[in-house]
């Protein structure tokens, strides 16, 4: 991704046992885009979609470090 790409409405749940947690925040994709290495071909958001993108994280913390285990995104889901 090259541009800008601004995350907002970051939240952040521990679950109980404190080696899971859940991290969920949206990321503002309009002034975005993404660029092919081999060809030169620029890409922005495709038109008629909200660049805005739920993201939810899923992390695991093992002896020393958070982990990602997954990541689920949804476009047109934030509410600013």
């Amino acid at each position: 991704m090259l541009g800008k790409l601004p995350a907002f409405d970051p939240k952040v749940t521990i679950g109980k046992n404190k080696t899971s947690a859940a991290l969920y925040y949206c990321t503002d994709e309009s002034k975005a885009y993404s660029k092919n290495r081999k060809t030169g071909e620029v890409e922005g958001n495709p038109a008629g979609t909200d660049p805005e993108i739920f993201y939810m994280a899923s992390l695991a913390k093992n002896e020393q470090v958070w982990q990602n285990v997954s990541l689920r995104s949804e476009r047109g889901a934030c509410a600013r």
